[in-house]
């Protein structure tokens, strides 16, 4: 009798997230608006705040964020202000007042995204950061 062979199937998580930092003096709800209008999505604030705990406090701090989900494309942006009363969102970037997050972005280049952004008055730089610096917004996304 032959051996029996056994395949060991492994999915990896191909999940695609493109993380923007914005340099702007705009207030969240203000830039939520811009937004809207570039690239025509309905970004609307969260009911439900993103929960985080600070590494050294050990306490639980709660950031607002602006999402919309593009059904057509299957899309998800996030727009989530660093600076918040709860304290800053990454720490490491003080100077980023906004970061942009683009799940499953399929439609858009990137280049094509960022020169939208740029185009946009009121916005001072924009920066494009890899994902992997970002864990924690891997449980807003998910």
């Amino acid at each position: 009798m032959a051996k029996v062979k056994k395949y060991e199937l492994v999915l990896e998580d191909e999940t695609t997230l493109e993380v923007f930092g914005i340099s702007s003096a705009f207030a969240d709800y203000r830039l939520a608006w811009e937004l809207n209008q570039r690239f025509d999505v309905n970004l609307v604030k969260s009911n439900e705040d993103f929960e985080i705990r600070h590494q050294k406090t050990k306490e639980i701090q709660s950031f607002r964020y602006f999402s919309f989900f593009d059904e057509e494309m299957l899309t998800r942006f996030y727009l989530i202000k660093n600076r918040q009363d709860a304290g800053i969102f990454h720490a490491e970037r003080p100077m980023i007042d906004f970061f942009l997050v683009l799940r499953e972005n399929y439609s858009m280049k990137k280049e094509e995204l960022m020169q939208k952004l740029r185009q946009i008055n009121g916005l001072v730089a924009v920066f494009d950061f890899p994902p992997d610096e970002f864990e924690l917004i891997e449980y807003l996304t998910s």
